[in-house]
C-alpha cells in the first residue's frame, strides 16, 4: 500500500517482490482496494454489483466483460491493453451485429439481442431495479453503431 501511495505502478511492485503485476493488482482487488486512475470509476460506474454476484470471478475472466471494461476505459480517456483491445473489438461487432450486454445470475455476462424498447441506444441491458442516472451515458453506442445495430 505504501508502495502504490509513493507512486509505484503494480508493474513496478511486482518486479520488487519478484511477483507478477496480476498478482500485485489481484492483492489490491481483494483488499478493495484499486489501481489508481480511472478503473475505479469503471467499477463505480458499472450499473451491477459485482462485488457481491456469487459468480464474480467466473465472469471478471469473460471475454465480453473485459470488453465492456475496455469500452468504458476507452470512454473515460483511460489506455487499453492489447489484451482488452481485441476484447474490445469483439464487444463491438456484438453491438453492431445487434446485440447488448447483460449480466445474468449464472452465465455472467453475455450478450442477448438488442430490444429496441429496452435498450435503446445503449451497449449493455441496464437492469431493471436500478434506476438511469448519469452513469447511463457512458454506455451509449458509439457514433455509427447505433443505427447499425437496430
Amino acid at each position: 500500500m505504501k508502495l502504490e501511495e509513493a507512486g509505484f505502478s503494480h508493474a513496478e511492485i511486482a518486479r520488487r517482490y519478484d511477483v507478477s503485476r496480476q498478482a500485485v493488482t489481484k492483492l489490491y482487488n481483494n483488499m478493495g482496494e484499486y489501481s489508481r486512475g480511472p478503473v475505479r470509476d469503471i467499477t463505480d460506474a458499472l450499473p451491477w454489483d459485482i462485488a457481491r454476484h456469487p459468480a464474480k470471478e467466473k465472469f471478471r475472466d469473460q471475454d465480453a466483460y473485459i470488453g465492456l471494461r475496455a469500452f468504458l476505459r476507452l470512454k473515460l480517456g483511460a489506455e487499453v491493453s492489447r489484451r482488452s483491445q481485441v476484447s474490445l473489438s469483439t464487444f463491438l461487432n456484438h453491438v453492431q451485429n445487434g446485440e447488448v450486454l447483460e449480466l445474468h445470475p449464472v452465465h455472467g455476462a453475455r450478450y442477448v439481442k438488442r430490444d429496441p424498447m429496452i435498450d435503446g441506444s445503449l451497449v449493455i441491458r441496464w437492469p431493471e431495479d436500478v434506476p438511469q442516472d448519469d452513469r447511463v451515458d457512458l454506455f451509449h453506442c458509439p457514433a455509427g453503431k447505433a443505427s447499425a445495430a437496430h
